[in-house]
C-alpha cells in the first residue's frame, strides 16, 4: 500500500496511507490516537481558558476611555491651567496694588 508523508515540524511526520483512513491495523502503535486525545483534551482547556479571557475583557472594556472622553478631559485639564494663571496673576497684582498703596500711605 502506498503512504503519503505528511511533514508536521522539522523533526516529526505522519505516515498515513494513500487510499482509505485505516491502515493494517496495527494497532496504533505508533500513538495517533493517544496524541490525539490529549491534544483534544488541550483543546478543551484552550477553549475554558479563552472563554474566561473574553468575558474579563467584555466586562473590562466599559470602563475604557475613548478617544473623544481623552479629548474632554484634555480640554477641560487646559481651561483649568488657564484659568488658575488668569487667577494667581489677578491675585498677585491684587496683593502687590493692596501692599504698595498700604505702604506708600
Amino acid at each position: 500500500m502506498e503512504k503519503k508523508q505528511y511533514r508536521l515540524s522539522a523533526e516529526s511526520t505522519l505516515n498515513m496511507p494513500a487510499q482509505g483512513r485505516g491502515g493494517g491495523g496495527n494497532g496504533g502503535g505508533s500513538g495517533v490516537e493517544k496524541r490525539l486525545g490529549l491534544l483534544e483534551k488541550g483543546l478543551a482547556e484552550m477553549k475554558e481558558k479563552l472563554i474566561a479571557v473574553s468575558s474579563r475583557t467584555d466586562s473590562s472594556e466599559k470602563h475604557f476611555a475613548t478617544r473623544a472622553d481623552l479629548a474632554t478631559t484634555e480640554l477641560n485639564l487646559i481651561k483649568w491651567y488657564v484659568a488658575t494663571a488668569f487667577a494667581m496673576t489677578g491675585l498677585a497684582c491684587a496683593i502687590t496694588f493692596g501692599l504698595t498703596r498700604l505702604l506708600t500711605s
